[in-house]
């Protein structure tokens, strides 16, 4: 799916530009999730984890251009990529394509700056053009801020799965399961 650059201002005043992620940022985001990745206990992988190849991350960078009802989106700010967020389909069955899995993630830094929630906006504007009608996530316990944003834009906790990610040194957090109507 393509999506227009677009600008927009941030609570501190910088511009945002919010854009497709290309092919060409395969590097840049292999690094990002490297980054982000050890800075949030909060994310799916531990940063030696983010192993992909540049050739791999460009495939799927331009697999989700080229889909019509996916999209990953990237947030520059003064020209450093400060987060990405991306739509993804659960299932290509009649049963289930209404529904989508909707990501995110920002350096640290860009946190508190309004930028996520007007990425999560953009995507579930996307997602209703794309004809879902139900938007999906999951978020970590402790990650109270953005829970509160999730509830903000109206998704509802529907599930709670304790254990959920287990990390090196043993402990464990649990996840909860969130939807939005569309």
């Amino acid at each position: 799916m393509i999506y227009a650059e677009t600008e927009i201002k941030l609570k501190n005043g910088c511009t945002a530009v919010v854009r497709n992620a290309r092919p060409e940022d395969a590097k840049q985001m292999i690094e990002y999730l490297r980054t982000v990745s050890g800075e949030s206990p909060f994310l799916l992988r531990e940063p030696d984890e983010v192993n992909f190849t540049v050739e791999k991350e460009r495939a799927i960078l331009q697999n989700k251009a080229e889909s019509p009802n996916e999209i990953m989106l990237t947030a520059y700010v003064n020209g450093e990529l400060a987060g990405n967020c991306s739509l993804a389909s659960q299932g290509d069955k009649h049963r289930t394509k209404h529904r989508c899995c909707v990501s995110i993630a920002l350096y640290e830094k860009y946190c508190n700056l309004g930028l996520g929630r007007i990425l999560l906006n953009t995507l579930l504007k996307l997602a209703k053009q794309c004809g879902y009608t139900q938007a999906e996530l999951g978020v970590i316990e402790g990650n109270e801020r953005a829970k509160h944003v999730y509830e903000s834009l109206g998704f509802k906790e529907y599930g709670f799965l304790p254990n959920s990610l287990r990390y090196s040194d043993g402990t464990t957090r649990g996840e909860y399961f969130m939807v939005k109507e569309l």
